[in-house]
């Protein structure tokens, strides 16, 4: 492990420490809300992600959903341009340990997003740090990976290495949360 990596996961931990995650209040309402996506780096899952666009589109608004690229990933070949505000950050969008830079989470920040879906199934310090921009929305993602306080909103799914299939049963049961009569949460 190197000094930036070392670094990176010491600043993640002390800002994780410091966190509270707050409640969520069933049902969700998602229609009309601002949705941040956070893309994976690599080409493969890229691909897979944007077979579950519709799904997110459905469930969001066309208007209302974000792609977040990892720093100098090339999306704009994968995802299309229409319908989608795609941020694709440059180097000078992180610091010198490979976490997002103060300019850049303050220029995010002010969007204020309602949810942000963390679409990274391996560790992603960028995106790790992401999430703690955003202490009021929901946050939900894969279970396992992340866990408190980066994702108040944690989905166990039985798919293993179907991704397609992980990001699907992810956004099912945030469509069925969203349905719920507030009675029970999980």
């Amino acid at each position: 492990m190197g000094i930036k990596s070392l670094a990176a996961r010491i600043y993640l931990n002390r800002l994780s420490a410091r966190l509270d995650s707050t409640p969520l209040s069933l049902p969700l309402h998602l229609k009309g809300k601002s949705l941040l996506v956070l893309l994976p780096a690599s080409q493969r899952d890229l691909t897979v992600v944007k077979q579950v666009l519709p799904e997110i589109t459905q469930l969001f608004g066309d208007d209302s959903v974000f792609l977040l690229a990892c720093p100098q990933t090339n999306v704009r070949s994968i995802f299309p341009s229409k319908g989608f505000h795609i941020i694709t950050p440059g180097k000078s969008a992180m610091n010198w340990c490979q976490l997002p830079a103060r300019t850049f989470l303050e220029k995010l920040e002010k969007r204020n997003f309602d949810y942000v879906f963390d679409t990274n199934l391996d560790e992603n310090r960028f995106a790790a740090r992401i999430l703690l921009s955003f202490p009021e929305a929901v946050r939900f993602g894969c279970q396992g990976k992340l866990g408190l306080p980066y994702l108040n909103l944690e989905v166990k799914t039985k798919f293993l290495r179907d991704r397609r299939l992980i990001y699907r049963s992810i956004l099912e049961v945030v469509a069925n949360i969203s349905r719920s009569n507030g009675q029970a949460a999980s």
